[in-house]
């Protein structure tokens, strides 16, 4: 699927960057959701342990001031000046003793806002006068109650809500008490004298608790086991009960421990995580709530930060990616480009090589096809235009062999009747050199081609009688080695048209053929002719480096024609240029060199 989704049609450069795309996106998703995911669990249960740290610090601090106060009732509880005096008739002296104790009590525990002690009687010692009378009726009425419940208790201590006045103001707030019944303990007998109660400073139970921000929608309560709430920083919730609230529910629900639980519920289609541990006063316990999405606040920051990150990341990403892409398809583009040249017949188109990668080899392997496949073309181009002429110079001496053969037959047999050898000898030798014309095949041993060779000057020799010399010199042990047909005969040829037969008194022409190493043998064509002048020799040249242009012009003259062709031929058997070396000066001969690669059958 992935592989035919690749085959769309589009560009190589838009396949390579979707790539990218695809594996970069994949790649950033995967690893940034994994990321995200750890975190978020990082940070949350961070965030609760955070929670449960405050909440259990909390605690061990209410404990300790609920502690510092029952020490403080215990200490007046076990008493017996104490319980002399309430137990007795009222003395001036030991009531302003008692007040100016409890005055000092106060002064050194700033967590305590008011204490008193109240006798049977209702007269009472405290570190605070009312002088409002609304408020002095309420704290009366409320006492009266709190007896009621202390004689209940029979001298245990409890922890209870009730009201308080702080130095700040004389309005009644709500705080923890503690309440304890007093009694005269003799060996006997023990009976209530009066009680004790030990107000909180609610300031200092705020403290407790952290403080509530505007947008925080987190809740702290003191509560007891049935949900009245004992305490809030909402002071109007005091008193009120939680009972019904999903908080509470929740609770209920969780799973029940001495030690901090947290839970999760749901209210009105948010979620919230809620939190109890026990207090070891009055068997109370500390209850809250904090909203989930407050919790994860920091996850969700992160989330936002994480986003923004992966994004730039993601662009830089694909910005780095189209740019290697572009790097990478342009060789690509112009290689396209130079292949539709060559599909309209441009051979010549090459590219320029840049660097040394893959696209760098499939670049000169291309420059290599184009230049092969030119030179391809131009072999077979030449060699087809020798063919043709090859063609057209059969039809033109096209002369039936046999009525050839016939016909020298006819001339010896003449000659030896009329006593002349030469004749007789000529149409010897010009049988021999048909028969090895007509013998077929493109190649021949040096040995054939010397005694063709030796045929042909034998008959020079014979027409220029007394005047003309030749020498050929084989180095020994060259007989075997293999030559394209015909390869010196043109050369020697042209040797004696065009410099022998123009130059007066002796001829003399001399055939070399010998090693030059182990791999190349040199063949030299030497004569003591009219010679050529050094703009022939030039323009000699000129046609060997462009040979075409030698074939291909009609008018040019028979001898650059046949030599030519004889380089042509070397070029098309070795698959190679020959080295070749023309030495000439006018009136002193000329002398042609070149060399071949050794070849043998």
């Amino acid at each position: 699927m992935w592989s035919r989704f690749l085959n769309l049609n589009m560009q190589f450069r838009n396949k390579m960057i979707l790539s990218f795309f695809i594996v970069i996106g994949l790649t950033a998703i995967i690893m940034g959701y994994s990321y995200y995911r750890m975190m978020s669990r990082e940070l949350e249960a961070s965030t609760l342990q955070g929670l449960e740290r405050m909440t259990t610090q909390s605690v061990d601090t209410l404990d300790l001031h609920f502690k510092t106060a029952s020490n403080i009732g215990y200490s007046y509880f076990s008493d017996t000046s104490l319980q002399k005096f309430l137990d007795g008739p009222p003395n001036t002296d030991n009531e302003q003793y008692y007040r100016n104790r409890i005055i000092s009590n106060k002064l050194q525990n700033p967590l305590i806002s008011f204490i008193s002690i109240t006798r049977l009687d209702g007269q009472q010692i405290s570190s605070y006068y009312y002088y409002n009378r609304n408020v002095k009726s309420l704290l009366d009425e409320e006492q009266a109650h709190l007896f009621d419940k202390a004689l209940r208790m029979d001298g245990t201590p409890f922890w209870t809500v009730s009201h308080t006045t702080i130095s700040t103001t004389v309005t009644p707030v709500k705080t923890v008490s503690y309440i304890q019944l007093l009694k005269r303990i003799t060996m006997n007998e023990q009976h209530p004298i009066g009680y004790i109660k030990i107000d909180i400073d609610p300031g200092v139970l705020d403290k407790i608790f952290p403080e509530p921000q505007k947008s925080d929608a987190s809740k702290y309560y003191i509560a007891d086991r049935s949900g009245h709430i004992i305490f809030a920083q909402n002071k109007e919730d005091i008193g009120k009960s939680i009972a019904g609230s999903p908080l509470f529910a929740a609770y209920k629900m969780a799973p029940r421990s001495s030690d901090y639980v947290n839970f999760r519920y749901e209210n009105r289609n948010k979620t919230y995580i809620g939190f109890y541990e026990r207090l070891d006063a009055g068997d109370w316990i500390v209850i809250g709530n904090i909203p989930l999405d407050q919790v994860l606040s920091k996850v969700n920051s992160f989330r936002h930060t994480l986003i923004v990150i992966a994004m730039i990341s993601f662009l830089a990403a694909m910005l780095i990616a189209s740019l290697i892409a572009a790097g990478v398809t342009r060789p690509l583009k112009e290689l396209n480009k130079k292949m539709k040249q060559v599909e309209m017949g441009d051979f010549g188109a090459t590219i320029e090589v840049k660097g040394k990668d893959e696209l760098s080899t499939i670049q000169h392997s291309f420059n290599k096809m184009t230049a092969e496949i030119s030179t391809l073309i131009s072999k077979v181009y030449e060699t087809e235009l020798l063919k043709k002429e090859a063609e057209i110079k059969a039809l033109q001496t096209q002369i039936n062999p046999h009525f050839l053969y016939n016909t020298l037959s006819t001339i010896d047999s003449i000659s030896s009747v009329n006593g002349d050898e030469r004749v007789s000898f000529i149409c010897i030798a010009l049988g021999s050199m048909l028969r090895y014309n007509l013998n077929g095949g493109s190649l021949a041993t040096v040995q054939e081609e010397i005694t063709h060779l030796n045929q042909y000057l034998s008959i020079y020799q014979i027409r220029f009688a007394n005047v003309f010399a030749y020498e050929i010199e084989v180095e020994p042990g060259m007989e075997d080695l293999i030559l394209p047909k015909f390869l010196i005969q043109p050369l020697v040829e042209n040797a004696i048209i065009h410099g022998l037969e123009q130059k007066v008194g002796n001829k003399k022409v001399r055939i070399t053929l010998g090693s030059v190493d182990d791999s190349f043998l040199k063949i030299i064509i030497e004569d003591n002719g009219v010679g050529m002048d050094p703009a022939m020799i030039e323009l000699f040249h000129r046609k060997l480096n462009n040979p075409n242009a030698i074939v291909s012009r009609q008018t040019s003259s028979r001898t650059m024609i046949g030599l030519a062709n004889v380089f042509k031929r070397i070029q098309l058997y070795y698959e190679s240029d020959p080295r070749v070396e023309i030495y000439s000066q006018p009136g002193a001969g000329t002398k042609i060199y070149f060399e071949l690669p050794k070849r043998t059958a």
